[in-house]
């Protein structure tokens, strides 16, 4: 099968976010896009070279495997379409092991790189793949639709992901304390089964954060954002969880542990958005913790603008 052609003009950019998941009670459901970006910049083709990635990181590089590549060669092996070789150049925003879908992003950008260099495929293509690469589908579907993202799984193992616009008026303060937690970690400390009262808990408050920032009740945040299911048993390898999820404040609509951790986010009115950073700085300064505060908007979904990709 031939390479395609015409081929992208160099340099070409992807921009992928990455994404605050769980929001609380609607575990492996519920995500949002924000606007930390991974950037992956095509800067030369090689078509003498078929399907090799040469990649130079901006700092240092992932601890793991590459992800990028990883989706990259699923891609392949999946449509089996051949692609030329490429040179990239990698910068992100994501820290990684902080609970902020950087994997999540990676795996996107992969695909969009194999999509790239062999031609336009649709989300539905891209979604079942992305999750067998991430293992779980709504870092993924945050990362390749924006916005705010619900991921729902059939027993067959088809995924069906739906995207709408996360409200402008919130934003997300995180703290990312200064410890890595393996997602992998994060999972295996679960339990398997939950009690039933716990299950309706859970399924309570998730259908009311949605309704909750559907209609701006911002007021229901604090109930809605409460969680049964993950957050009390991540909470003792999480710095500063349990008495974030405690802060009262008239600024701060809600907290919750974002993906596995160990970022911590309180939600907050754009006009109050730097009272909520301070009042979690003090906190962590308190507990004697380093950290880093970012104010986040989310990344809505827009379509690609001129030489750049932003997904």
């Amino acid at each position: 099968m031939p390479i395609p052609s015409p081929l992208p003009r160099l340099p070409y950019e992807l921009v992928v976010p990455g994404s605050i998941s769980n929001l609380g009670p609607a575990f492996d459901t519920l995500s949002v896009a924000v606007d930390l970006y991974l950037r992956v910049r095509v800067v030369e083709i090689l078509p003498d070279a078929p399907d090799t990635i040469a990649t130079a990181f901006s700092g240092s590089a992932p601890a793991g495997d590459n992800r990028i590549e990883t989706a990259y060669r699923q891609a392949r092996e999946r449509f089996g379409q051949p692609a030329p070789g490429v040179r990239l150049e990698v910068q992100s925003d994501i820290p990684v092991r902080a609970g902020l879908g950087s994997s999540g992003a990676a795996t996107i950008a992969g695909l969009r790189l194999y999509e790239l260099l062999t031609g336009p495929r649709t989300s539905d293509e891209w979604l079942p793949l992305a999750r067998d690469v991430e293992g779980h589908p709504d870092n993924v579907a945050a990362a390749l639709l924006g916005g705010m993202t619900l991921s729902c799984q059939d027993d067959d193992g088809r995924v069906t992901a739906r995207s709408w616009r996360w409200p402008d008026d919130v934003q997300f303060v995180v703290v990312t304390p200064e410890v890595a937690l393996e997602t992998a970690f994060a999972r295996r400390i679960l339990p398997s089964t939950l009690p039933m009262r716990d299950a309706v808990f859970n399924l309570q408050r998730a259908v009311l954060l949605v309704r909750a920032l559907d209609t701006a009740r911002y007021d229901d945040l604090r109930e809605a954002l409460r969680d049964r299911w993950h957050q009390p048993y991540r909470a003792p390898h999480v710095p500063g969880l349990v008495e974030a999820l405690a802060l009262e404040d008239a600024a701060l609509l809600g907290v919750c542990l974002s993906g596995a951790g160990p970022s911590v986010v309180g939600l907050a009115r754009r006009s109050r958005s730097r009272e909520v950073a301070d009042l979690m700085r003090g906190l962590y300064d308190r507990l004697g913790v380093p950290h880093r505060v970012r104010v986040l908007s989310a990344h809505q979904a827009r379509p690609p603008e001129g030489e750049r990709s932003e997904l």
